[in-house]
C-alpha cells in the first residue's frame, strides 16, 4: 500500500475515533446536570415505561415568552426534558381521547403555551439534542389545558397515574388522560 494512502487512512481513523469519543463524552457529561430517569407504570396487564432526562429550574424562568428569557419559550418545540428525546413505550393500545396509540415505543414532545400545551407522539424515538422530529411521522397530537400550581417543582418530573400522564415543572402542570383499549 502506498505510504500516502496509509497515512491518510490512519489520520481518518484517528479523527473518527476522536469524534466518537467527543460525542460519548458530551452525552455523558450533560446527564450530570439533567440526570436520566426511567419511569415504569404497571397496572394489571398494562405496562408503560418512559425514559427522560430531568433538568432543574435553578432559579430560571422555565416557561414564558422568549422576550423574557424563558428557558422554554411558549410556542417552541420542547423534547420534554433534556438530552435525548423523551420516550414512551406501552405494551397495550392506548386511547388519548379519540386518538389511538398502538402498543410500541415512541418519542413524546411538547409545545408549551400559556393556556395549553400541545403534545405530540412520534414514531421516531432515537433522537439526541434539540433536533425537532419529522412531524410527518407523528402518530397524533393532543392539546391539554395547563394547570398553574402554588407549589413549584424544582426538577422536571413526569409521573403516570391510573389513567393519566402528569408532566410538572416549576408551577406548570399538564395532565394527559388516557384509557387502555386492549
Amino acid at each position: 500500500m502506498n505510504k500516502v494512502i496509509r497515512n491518510v487512512l490512519i489520520i481518518v481513523a484517528v479523527m473518527l475515533l476522536g469524534a466518537m469519543f467527543a460525542n460519548y463524552y458530551k452525552k455523558q457529561n450533560t446527564k450530570k446536570h439533567s440526570p436520566q430517569d426511567t419511569l415504569e407504570f404497571i397496572n394489571q396487564n398494562l405496562k408503560i415505561s418512559m425514559v427522560y432526562c430531568r433538568p432543574y429550574k435553578k432559579g430560571r424562568l422555565v416557561f414564558g415568552p422568549a422576550s423574557e428569557g424563558a428557558l422554554q419559550p411558549f410556542g417552541k418545540y420542547w423534547r420534554l426534558g433534556a438530552n435525548e428525546a423523551t420516550t414512551i413505550e406501552t405494551n397495550k393500545t392506548l386511547a388519548f381521547g379519540k386518538r389511538i396509540l398502538p402498543a410500541g415505543k415512541y418519542s413524546i414532545y411538547a409545545i408549551p403555551g400559556k393556556e395549553s400545551w400541545l403534545f405530540g407522539i412520534n414514531e421516531v424515538y432515537d433522537r439526541w439534542g434539540l433536533t425537532e422530529p419529522d412531524y410527518s411521522k407523528d402518530v397524533f397530537k393532543i392539546e391539554v389545558p395547563i394547570i398553574y400550581t402554588k407549589n413549584s417543582v424544582e426538577q422536571f418530573t413526569i409521573s403516570i397515574e391510573r389513567d393519566k400522564i402528569v408532566v410538572w415543572w416549576d408551577t406548570s402542570k399538564a395532565e394527559i388522560p388516557f384509557e387502555v383499549i386492549n
